[in-house]
């Protein structure tokens, strides 16, 4: 089988779909080695994916000198991948995001991944393009799909309720993270305070991992922190780029009752320094609106890191009857300050044996069933 991939993500890193490709494609290639799988960069590698060693069954093109910098990644894939299924005589087009070209060939049969609808559900959150990229192209993608490969069993459902009428009715349900680099580390204590100095932390510390959107409600995680800094000193750390509409938290972050040293901003830091913080932090948080699956959470448990998360959406899933997370009903502020503080002090270490299933060969091995599967 021939398999051509849209690859836009790692020419313009996007960390959560990147990393999502990331995993899933290698182990894809290693389990299918009489496949040949074409990755599609419209505008070369991003050096933040971190890729190294792929599969020779991987063949990466290239075409950032065959266009403009500043012409859309989506233009290009338009104009290429039609030409590319005949070129290549491709059976399969996949698309880590719910975008297919037009002019797919009738041949080819089409996959793509559903990571959340906030663009259905918070629409009024994202930029007008990204609404734009919605009508135009996602909702498309999801009825006109051959296959649908969504993250969580939240997401699946959501799919059915607004998208009932489509091509492909049974959904694949998977994700998972790289093991390799999300892992419990054996740091002494020593080790542990060199990382914290490298980041300017002093006191024990809170983790976040994300975007700065709206939906991410860090807002109100920054609105914990006087108490729990003054009082307890705890410090949080936010890890992730600016996204979207923050002027809001600018305003908090600024005003002079804020306690600035509560809180540090990392910006973007690549998995390696991503894993020392979730192995020195102690506790991950997010108050997030929605998930449609919660990968930090994910990638946090993993490194052995305790979890106190939003009881809504994807997070509910990934939380259920498992040890070292908790999640909290609701946005009141003090019952959030007591199940982190409850978490630091008290919680159960996190049992990696209930983490099973989140596993990329796992994942793929259904995948592929799923796929080869009686249509």
């Amino acid at each position: 089988m021939n398999i051509l991939i849209d690859g836009r993500t790692w020419s313009v890193y996007a960390a959560g779909i990147s990393s999502f490709l990331c995993g899933a494609l290698p182990e894809w290639a290693r389990q299918r080695t009489q496949d040949r799988f074409y990755v599609v960069l419209p505008k070369g590698m991003d050096h933040k994916t971190g890729i190294t060693d792929l599969p020779p069954n991987i063949s990466l093109l290239d075409y950032s000198q065959r266009f403009p910098k500043w012409f859309p990644n989506i233009i290009i894939l338009q104009l290429l991948m039609p030409w590319l299924c005949r070129k290549l005589k491709i059976d399969l087009y996949y698309a880590p995001v719910p975008h297919l070209p037009l002019l797919i060939p009738s041949t080819t049969q089409t996959m793509v991944t559903v990571h959340d609808v906030v663009n259905i559900e918070m629409a009024e959150t994202m930029s007008w393009t990204n609404r734009l990229a919605t009508k135009l192209g996602f909702n498309r993608a999801i009825r006109k799909s051959d296959y649908l490969w969504t993250n969580s069993q939240y997401t699946k459902t959501k799919v059915d309720t607004y998208f009932s009428e489509r091509h492909c009715q049974k959904i694949f349900v998977g994700n998972a993270t790289d093991r390799n680099v999300f892992h419990v580390k054996s740091l002494t204590e020593t080790e542990k305070q060199a990382i914290k100095k490298r980041f300017g932390i002093k006191n024990r510390f809170l983790l976040f991992v994300g975007s700065l959107e709206p939906r991410k409600n860090l807002p109100f995680l920054l609105s914990l922190m006087t108490k729990l800094y003054q009082e307890y000193h705890v410090q949080l750390v936010v890890v992730g780029g600016n996204r979207w509409k923050d002027e809001t938290i600018t305003r908090l972050v600024e005003s002079p009752s804020f306690p600035k040293d509560s809180t540090i901003f990392t910006g973007y830091i690549d998995n390696s320094d991503l894993t020392d913080l979730y192995n020195c932090a102690d506790c991950y948080v997010s108050a997030a609106l929605m998930e449609g699956f919660g990968m930090p959470q994910l990638e946090a448990l993993l490194c052995g890191c305790r979890v106190v998360t939003s009881h809504n959406t994807a997070m509910i899933e990934l939380a259920q009857g498992k040890s070292g997370i908790t999640t909290v009903e609701g946005y009141d502020a003090p019952k959030w300050q007591e199940a982190i503080l409850k978490m630091i002090d008290e919680g159960e270490p996190v049992n990696q044996q209930q983490l099973a299933e989140y596993d990329w060969e796992l994942i793929i091995h259904h995948l592929i069933e799923y796929i080869n599967a009686p249509r």
